[in-house]
């Protein structure tokens, strides 16, 4: 689990937020994280869109080795959230 969802966690057990109050600090949370899945895609379109065709398919092939863990789970997390915890 990751660290911010244990501290809000840890924060509603000792009644210092409620429970709609985290959900709140949750929802923030992918919100900020969905921006920075943009900008970093951004950022990697363009810094391809300047590579020499022959540096650009190692470096896209570097990003997904390291990004699709992520991205498999922000998927998974964003279908769990439409389809009401179905999956």
């Amino acid at each position: 689990m990751n660290t911010d969802r244990r501290t809000i966690l840890a924060l509603i057990a000792m009644g210092r937020i409620t429970p709609a109050e985290a959900e709140r600090l949750l929802a923030a949370w992918n919100e900020s994280r969905e921006t920075a899945w943009i900008l970093a895609f951004t950022l990697a379109v363009v810094c391809m869109s300047q590579a020499n065709a022959h540096e650009a398919l190692p470096m896209l092939v570097h990003f997904v080795n390291m990004q699709l863990p992520a991205l498999a789970e922000a998927v998974h997390h964003a279908l769990t959230g439409l389809m009401g915890g179905l999956l």
